[in-house]
């Protein structure tokens, strides 16, 4: 009987509990040992293209956007232009002194494939005035990195990575590192 109990409750077990099978799985791909990780949702092609929200964004970040699409295409992955008036896709500006982020990007995607559709970067000003040219150039570029579907990267080890996630001061790389494109090459197949 006892036996007969073991073998009703492991055979209950393994019915109710059972290997999940999914068709498309989403998630990350890569990790911060790989030195990127792609998120659920990403770009899914090679080309992109962005205009300014208003005209009243201060033209240094018009400057520091085409500077961080031109280290992109630079890598021949992905391919990004200013547009002006023919584009979804945003930069802009804002001031926001209780934010610790230099910019934002925000993207949407559609939920039956989650490639990107639209993604809107925007610069906080107010942390952004304190960082030197350079220093913008490659926020500008780790903004752009998320446009494809990349996403920040926290290990220290990570530091000389555009996608690395502790902007300004901290982020020691310029343009998309070997790891950077390895990701970026993957989110856009």
């Amino acid at each position: 009987m006892k036996k007969l109990l073991v073998m009703i409750f492991a055979l209950v077990t393994m019915t109710s509990f059972g290997p999940i099978a999914e068709a498309h799985s989403v998630g990350n791909v890569g990790s911060e040992a790989a030195g990127y990780i792609i998120k659920s949702t990403h770009l899914a092609k090679r080309t992109s293209d962005w205009t300014t929200y208003s005209l009243a964004i201060p033209s240094a970040y018009v400057a520091i956007t085409n500077e961080g699409a031109k280290r992109w295409r630079d890598t021949g992955i992905y391919q990004i232009s200013n547009k002006v008036a023919t584009s979804s896709n945003t930069i802009n500006t804002n001031n926001d002194p209780l934010s610790s982020a230099y910019a934002v990007t925000t993207s949407y995607y559609y939920t039956n494939d989650y490639k990107i559709i639209q993604w809107h970067i925007k610069y906080n000003i107010h942390l952004m005035v304190t960082l030197t040219n350079a220093q913008k150039q490659a926020v500008a570029t780790h903004e752009i990195g998320h446009t494809i579907g990349l996403k920040d990267l926290y290990n220290t080890s990570n530091n000389t990575n555009i996608m690395y996630g502790y902007g300004g001061s901290a982020l020691k790389a310029s343009k998309p590192s070997a790891k950077d494109k390895t990701g970026a090459a993957i989110a856009v197949k």
